[in-house]
């Protein structure tokens, strides 16, 4: 077990990679902000989806579209969203979120609850509805054969086989809520819980295998979390960034105030850990995680309040504060 330390790249170290943006398109999208924004996985043929407030500011709206085209597949009712991987059976499959409410009798009296649906992304069926979930956190495992989703009691998280809908096993020992979670390639879940404990789990034995201690103001507060393929594990809390690989014992963290000059809030990490993109009051930048260096930025515009990384880092969506998305594209260019 590892309890955080401040350990600052100092302003000496340079960035590996510059980076330079170029935007592709903006299209309005809300008359509302954009509350959240995601891309799948699929290289060819990338989908993404917007959430936003329609017009009546409680109800919350999911619009799923086709990133290249920008032809619309479907536009339900829901706050959240999470792409399958681009392999094996579950490759066109998005996981949503779906609340519903049952009349107990006249009046209004209503029992409110949450299930889990995985349905088809072109044609919007239900391919298995699993209702022991009931929220965030949402993941898929790598091979699609697996996810989690919040329950209902206790801060757990539960484990589902995605054909069967059969529970594979659990995160049982946060004590607070946990907002982020995510599998290691391995199979294990990284969960990240305001509890101020990020921890790797075998699901199936619900043994917690490694576990970070956060410490400081933003132990309560995780803001984004990323497994990369060679299972170290980037997070972020509050304005504190943590860079973890367990097997190798080892550990890197800083605050953002070491290596910034100006102030940022992190928004998105890429899937692979190595990016960061943060809103400032001027406009977006992006920075590199090992290094904390600013790689690239883009100033004006409305406050961006949701982003999303494409799987190998090369496009960026951006949702904006005055209802419009952008799609951006991100060339790197050797230092």
């Amino acid at each position: 077990m590892y309890a955080s330390k401040t350990d600052a790249p100092p302003y000496s170290v340079v960035a590996p990679e510059q980076l330079t943006l170029s935007i592709r398109y903006r299209k309005l999208t809300a008359r509302s902000e954009i509350r959240r924004v995601g891309l799948s996985a699929d290289a060819q043929n990338p989908i993404a989806y917007a959430t936003f407030n329609g017009g009546q500011m409680d109800q919350v709206w999911l619009d799923v579209f086709e990133l290249n085209s920008r032809r619309g597949l479907s536009k339900v009712s829901g706050g959240h969203a999470t792409f399958a991987p681009p392999v094996g059976a579950s490759a066109s499959r998005v996981a949503t979120l779906r609340d519903w409410t049952l009349q107990l009798g006249p009046g209004v009296e209503y029992v409110h609850s949450t299930s889990l649906l995985l349905r088809d992304l072109h044609t919007g069926k239900t391919a298995l509805e699993i209702k022991g979930a009931c929220g965030d956190p949402v993941a898929w495992s790598p091979d699609g054969r697996a996810i989690a989703a919040a329950e209902p009691r206790c801060h757990r998280v539960g484990v589902w086989d995605t054909r069967s809908g059969t529970l594979l096993g659990r995160v049982v020992s946060h004590i607070d809520k946990v907002d982020f979670a995510a599998f290691t390639p391995d199979m294990h879940l990284v969960t990240a819980s305001r509890d101020g404990t990020l921890r790797v789990t075998d699901p199936a034995t619900s043994r917690t295998t490694a576990k970070l201690e956060i410490e400081g103001l933003g132990a309560a507060n995780p803001r984004a979390l990323v497994v990369a393929d060679n299972d170290t594990i980037v997070s972020v809390w509050g304005a504190s960034v943590h860079v973890w690989t367990p097997r190798a014992n080892h550990l890197t963290s800083y605050t953002l105030a070491s290596v910034r000059r100006t102030e940022g809030v992190p928004l998105a990490l890429s899937p692979d850990g190595k990016y960061m993109l943060c809103w400032t009051e001027d406009g977006f930048d992006i920075m590199d995680v090992l290094s904390g260096e600013t790689v690239a930025e883009r100033p004006g515009g409305a406050l961006v309040t949701a982003a999303a990384f494409s799987a190998d880092a090369s496009v960026v969506l951006l949702g904006r504060m005055d209802g419009f998305l952008e799609v951006w594209d991100i060339a790197r260019k050797k230092t």
